[in-house]
């Protein structure tokens, strides 16, 4: 994969592979009693997000969406469409030679990539009204919701190509706002203070953010190893770490 770090962020490593996000002092007050407490994290639930692309006039696009600021997990904050696995995507008709595919690049077997797949897709056609056959997606990422987050998400990311003739638009309650954007000018107004992006997110931006067209990012097959952000007290308050396979 192409350098995953822009130039001049100091929240990337020299080498690019660990992302540093301060939590700021909401969090500080709260991170320290909630140690102390002993409390058990809450169980993550599997859920999937498409990022959408598209060959703008300048270049490679992605299409977000921001979430209501009423929303009980991200509110305000602008995301790629996508949801939690429900019970019933287990039981979803998928093409069996894609879903195989699939599992087999998410080192999955097929009833167990079968719900996310499908979640990806349901959730897509849900949030942004786009129909996106099985075929046209790429895993990209899996994170993990931090520890202290009363709701936490095991999210396998996807890439997929926006389909000829199909417009992707604001299609429920959760969401205020829709857009496309090239990676590299969402990643900017996250730093200048005008977005507001999850560490996820970030780093999957700024690694579209390298490619110059659709067709580049669906030839790349990254690392898939789950990226679990890290808790570190550090002298300027709490930070999460993430190592980026």
């Amino acid at each position: 994969m192409p350098e995953q770090r822009p130039s001049r962020d100091p929240r990337w490593s020299p080498d690019g592979r660990v992302f540093t996000r301060a939590l700021g002092e909401r969090f500080d007050s709260a991170i320290e009693p909630w140690l102390e407490s002993g409390q058990v994290a809450a169980e993550p639930k599997v859920a999937a997000t498409v990022m959408l692309l598209r060959d703008g006039a300048a270049g490679l696009e992605v299409f977000v969406q921001e979430r209501a600021a009423t929303m009980p997990f991200a509110p305000a904050v602008v995301v790629f469409p996508g949801g939690r696995v429900d019970p019933a995507d287990a039981e979803a008709a998928l093409p069996e030679a894609d879903l195989r595919t699939l599992a087999d690049e998410m080192a999955l077997t097929v009833d167990e990539a079968r719900p996310i797949v499908a979640a990806a897709l349901r959730e897509v056609e849900e949030e942004c009204g786009v129909r996106l056959p099985a075929e046209r997606l790429r895993p990209w990422a899996r994170w993990l919701t931090p520890v202290f987050e009363p709701r936490r998400y095991d999210t396998w990311f996807f890439a997929a190509a926006m389909p000829d003739g199909q417009v992707a638009r604001g299609t429920t309650r959760e969401t205020v706002h829709e857009m496309w954007g090239r990676p590299v000018d969402l990643v900017a107004r996250e730093r200048a203070g005008t977005l507001a992006l999850m560490p996820p997110t970030i780093v999957n931006l700024t690694q579209l953010a390298r490619f110059e067209q659709t067709a580049d990012v669906l030839t790349e097959r990254p690392s898939l190893a789950l990226v679990e952000p890290k808790l570190e007290q550090t002298a300027d308050g709490w930070v999460l770490r993430s190592s980026i396979p």
